[in-house]
């Protein structure tokens, strides 16, 4: 599978906060790198709605740090929820 075949993937699975703080269901998603600077690669991303990724509770409106402390999760925690809605067959 490509870079661009798995943030394709990605982009079609729920938005981890809605599903995994929120409870409810939200798609299509953006492909957020979680990787900085040279770190970043397509298989780094995590499934982000609209909001979640640029909007006010968004995690490029707050920034890294404030996003994570306000949801309670971390880039890891991202990268894993996505592997996990990827696995429940959502996409």
């Amino acid at each position: 599978m490509t870079g661009s075949e798995y943030m394709a993937r990605v982009k079609a699975a729920n938005c981890v906060i809605c599903r995994y703080r929120l409870g409810r269901e939200e798609w299509p998603c953006d492909a957020h790198h979680v990787g900085i600077g040279e770190d970043r690669n397509d298989f780094g991303t995590a499934s982000l709605c609209a909001e979640h990724h640029r909007g006010i509770t968004g995690i490029h409106f707050l920034h890294r740090r404030a996003f994570h402390s306000f949801w309670k999760s971390s880039d890891l925690l991202l990268l894993a929820w996505t592997a996990q809605e990827m696995n429940r067959g959502a996409v």
